[in-house]
C-alpha cells in the first residue's frame, strides 16, 4: 500500500505543476498560431522555443503545451516517453561563464541539451517526435499538421 501512495502522491503532484502552468501563464500560450513550416517541432535544429521566466516553469510549459496539441483527426497525444539530447545549435563559449557565487556554469542562450519527447496520438498507429528547447526564448508556435486545443 505504502508503494501505491507514493504513485498517487506523485501523480497529484506532476497534475498540479500543469495545473498550475495553466493558471499562471494563460498569456503565452493564448496568440498561439499554426506554422507552414515543416521541420518546426520535428528536428532538432529547430525546435520549439518555450523558455517561459524560470526552466522549472518552462518544464512545466512544455507538458502543457504537449497535452493541448491534437492531430488533425483531433485525437490527443499521449506522451510515450521523453529524453534529452544534445542540442546541435549550441556553440559552448571559448572562456566559459561561472557564476560567482555557486561556481556552476552559466546558461548560454540556447542551452547544451534540448528535451525529445516521443508521442502517440489517440487511435492511431504511428508516433510523432517533438522537440522542445526549454532554454530558448522564442515565438511558441504548433508544428505543422497539428493543432493546440484552446481553452
Amino acid at each position: 500500500m505504502n508503494r501505491m501512495s507514493k504513485l498517487i502522491s506523485s501523480l497529484i503532484i506532476i497534475g498540479l505543476l500543469i495545473a498550475g502552468c495553466a493558471v499562471n501563464n494563460p498569456k503565452f500560450f493564448s496568440s498561439i498560431e499554426s506554422t507552414n513550416d515543416k521541420t518546426y517541432g520535428y528536428t532538432a535544429e529547430n525546435p520549439v522555443t518555450i523558455k517561459n521566466a524560470d526552466l522549472n516553469n518552462s518544464i512545466g510549459s512544455s507538458y502543457y503545451y504537449l497535452s493541448r496539441l491534437r492531430t488533425d483527426k483531433g485525437n490527443k497525444l499521449q506522451l510515450i516517453q521523453r529524453f534529452s539530447i544534445e542540442n546541435p545549435n549550441y556553440k559552448k563559449p571559448a572562456v566559459p561563464l561561472q557564476n560567482r557565487y555557486t561556481g556552476q556554469p552559466l546558461s548560454y542562450g540556447t542551452g547544451p541539451l534540448l528535451d525529445l519527447y516521443i508521442l502517440k496520438p489517440e487511435n492511431e498507429k504511428d508516433t510523432i517526435r517533438i522537440y522542445i528547447n526549454p532554454y530558448l526564448k522564442g515565438e511558441v508556435k504548433v508544428p505543422n499538421g497539428l493543432n493546440f486545443e484552446k481553452e
